[in-house]
């Protein structure tokens, strides 16, 4: 309040001339009560730079800067022109007690509310012309920067512990950028990230405490740091030495040797819940020890295992009898812990006396006793020894049994056959088998493998068997695989002539090489041994055959395919047709457009050639037929026709008004059209039943003339019932005239 009485004071007595300096002192005073309002006067605007940056005008302005650094403020008069005289440079921490300092710049460590004056002095008028501006340099604020474990927990204390020779890691604070840890001083960079593994290269015992710390930047860039002291504690040593292997019935002390360095307390902890230095076992198990530096809270571990060691327990093989000149294997089983060592007596005929399992061959014959004595690795208990007893038997001059292989046999090519030896024995025998070579066996150890060979020839194969006291006994058996077995014939797939016999011969090679016998399927006609005789008619013959030869083996089926073929010819005209009016008429062969067929014409009963093409005119009563030959196949068919000439009009056409399809007389079975010269080009022949239903149509004059209506509709047998049935014909004759008819036919049934 006391600056602003002084301020009102200055502005009464103030001389109107004295305006603009009433103004600048106005502003003055104006500053001095709110200093976070900028003021002006004429030629004065105060620009400030913080750190080289300029602050952007405004009532208020903050800036956000390092604590710990030193920040460089400057202040400048930005107004053009200026006012006249030289400017003073002024700069006042409101929230210091420090004071003012003169230039327009300067370095100061202190955050706060920094005010810039700038003032002109009037020489003229003796009075000052000022302005300022203020800028709010504030600490940038981070989240904690701390040293952590690997969980994120923070390190309490200032001295970390790690014990032991193990590798530690530890964090510092996430969040930050540029992460360094030095070790004492930072010309020892140890790490350039967020965590630090302490090796024992990083940090060894003999260092003793050595101080770490570690930098970073936040996100405004200004510099953090923590530290911790950090030791490694190798004052808790551990050693059960190695496992141990002591015999049953003798205690067994364990301890740790321990050093421990001066001032520090150790405490005992075993797995047994002893908190002694030493214990006593007497049972095998695995015993662990922790012992734990009290100050440090640095613990270590150990651990050893404990097997007590029993004198062996043996078995070993049975008593057994053998036949002379073989061998048995003997066999020692020792049961416990540790390793053994073996010794047998005697040890002639042993194939090793200092092993658990040798082979004996004893020499003479009668009973022989082997024992062997068994030692633990460990030399607990004494030797322990069992003994088994082997008899051999006496060399009789008659065998104690035989195996018989069987008879030498043949197999088909390709196909299994199954060995089956027989035994005999003068005593209860179980045996053991051998099969020499095992070349297409199922099995070369069992007495009745399958047997499959590949390729033909005689394979001789040896048999053992051996019985449960190793009398070995030996037979073979010849086994004749046989060659493939075929079957060929004089035949391929062929096209024959209807009617023409063929002998169809099959032959056969390998199995056997005699004996054999064919079959043909379908056996057809006749079978003659090899020799197939075969009548064909129009029609395709597919037939099996193969061979069988004396061993029974049949050869794999070879397929013939037999076609007997005629080629096709009809007469148009049907079987016998009709000549009206005393013209000529004219027969059509029907080959149904086969290129290779050609057609002669003869009369029937002299066989008397009378013209060649599809075509016969014929003028006079007569009967022939049509000779078609297939100039491929040079295979033949006939059709024959009798003709009958009428002296009727030559414009003949006809149509029954009645016709049953139960007619005895085929003829009168089917409403026909009959006529002459009419021509199979634009004919139309319809009937339609008493609804107006079309039930039949053709466009062809030889079928009307041939098959016409069987009453048929529809493909149902004659389905249509007995009724009037009205037809429209519509044609021309050769000669170029056209006739339409209509009329009506009543079939019976």
């Amino acid at each position: 309040m006391l600056s602003s009485f002084i301020c009102k004071r200055r502005i009464i007595y103030a001389h109107m001339r004295f305006y603009r300096q009433y103004i600048q002192h106005f502003f003055v005073c104006l500053l001095i009560l709110t200093v976070s309002i900028r003021t002006y006067a004429a030629g004065i605007t105060v620009s400030v730079v913080v750190n080289g940056n300029t602050v952007i005008p405004g009532p208020s302005k903050t800036v956000f800067v390092c604590k710990g650094g030193i920040y460089n403020l400057k202040s400048s008069n930005i107004a053009t022109p200026p006012p006249a005289g030289l400017p003073i440079y002024e700069w006042k921490n409101l929230d210091s007690t420090g004071a003012t300092l003169t230039g327009n710049q300067i370095n100061t460590f202190n955050a706060g509310r920094w005010v810039s004056t700038i003032k002109y002095y009037n020489t003229s008028t003796g009075t000052y012309t000022s302005a300022s501006d203020t800028v709010h340099l504030v600490y940038t604020s981070s989240s904690s920067f701390a040293i952590t474990t690997t969980t994120g927990a923070p390190v309490s204390g200032t001295n970390i512990n790690i014990c032991g020779s193990i590798d530690s890691t530890f964090l510092v604070s996430p969040g930050f950028t540029d992460y360094k840890w030095y070790k004492n001083s930072t010309t020892n960079l140890v790490s350039s990230t967020n965590s630090l593994t302490f090796t024992n290269a990083v940090l060894s015992a003999s260092e003793g405490t050595v101080s770490f710390f570690v930098t970073a930047k936040n996100s405004s860039g200004c510099d953090v740091s923590a530290q911790q002291n950090v030791r490694r504690d190798n004052s808790v040593v551990v050693d059960l030495g190695p496992d141990i292997s002591p015999c049953l019935g003798t205690p067994v002390t364990l301890s740790s040797p321990s050093s421990t360095p001066p001032n520090v307390v150790i405490s005992y902890r075993w797995n047994t819940n002893a908190i002694t230095q030493t214990i006593s076992v007497n049972t095998s198990g695995k015993y662990k020890l922790t012992i734990s530096n009290l100050g440090s809270k640095c613990r270590n571990t150990d651990s050893v295992n404990v097997t007590f060691l029993t004198g062996p327990s043996v078995t070993i093989s049975k008593d057994t009898t053998i036949c002379k000149n073989t061998s048995v294997q003997l066999n020692a089983q020792a049961t416990g812990t540790g390793t053994y060592t073996y010794s047998w007596s005697p040890a002639a005929g042993l194939s090793n006396s200092s092993i658990s399992n040798p082979i004996a061959t004893p020499v003479n014959e009668g009973p022989t006793t082997y024992t062997v004595s068994v030692t633990g690795s460990s030399g607990c208990g004494s030797g322990t020894t069992k003994s088994t007893k082997v008899t051999v038997l006496p060399a009789y001059a008659t065998a104690y049994g035989s195996v018989d292989a069987g008879n030498d046999t043949s197999i088909c090519y390709l196909s299994g056959a199954q060995l089956a030896p027989t035994t005999t024995s003068l005593y209860p025998a179980t045996y053991s088998w051998s099969w020499s070579p095992a070349t297409g066996l199922s099995s070369s150890s069992i007495q009745n493998p399958t047997l499959t060979l590949t390729t033909p020839g005689i394979q001789k194969y040896v048999v053992t068997a051996t019985d449960d006291r190793g009398c070995a006994y030996k037979d073979s058996v010849n086994v004749t695989n046989l060659s493939e077995l075929t079957t060929t014939t004089n035949f391929l797939d062929s096209t024959i002539c209807a009617d023409t016999p063929i002998r169809l011969f099959a032959f056969a090679s390998g199995g056997s090489l005699t004996g054999y016998s064919f079959n043909f399927t379908p056996a057809i006609d006749s079978v003659s041994g090899n020799i197939l005789t075969l009548y064909p008619i129009d029609s395709t013959y597919h037939i099996l055959v193969s061979s069988t030869d004396s061993d029974g083996c049949t050869s794999p089926e070879v397929d013939v395919t037999i076609k007997g073929y005629r080629p096709y010819v009809h007469i148009a005209n049907a079987m016998d047709t009709i000549g009206y009016g005393g013209n000529p008429l004219v027969l059509v062969a029907n080959i149904a457009s086969n290129p290779d067929v050609t057609v002669d014409w003869y009369e029937q009963y002299t066989d008397t050639y009378l013209s060649s093409g599809l075509t016969y005119t014929s003028t006079t009563d007569q009967a022939i037929y049509a000779f078609a030959t297939d100039s491929y196949y040079t295979c033949f068919n006939r059709d024959s026709v009798s003709i009958t000439h009428i002296d009727a009009d030559l414009h003949a056409l006809f149509i029954p008004n009645v016709f049953s399809p139960k007619a005895s007389n085929p003829e009168n079975q089917h409403l026909k059209v009959y006529g002459t010269y009419i021509q199979e080009e634009a004919f139309s022949f319809r009937i339609y039943n008493q609804w107006g239903q079309l039930v039949y149509q053709t466009n062809s004059f030889i079928e009307a003339n041939t098959l016409g209506w069987s009453g048929e509709f529809k493909g149902n047998e004659g389905g249509q019932s007995t009724n009037v049935y009205t037809y429209t014909l519509e044609g021309k004759f050769y000669d170029g005239l056209a006739f339409n008819k209509a009329g009506t036919a009543t079939m019976l049934r």
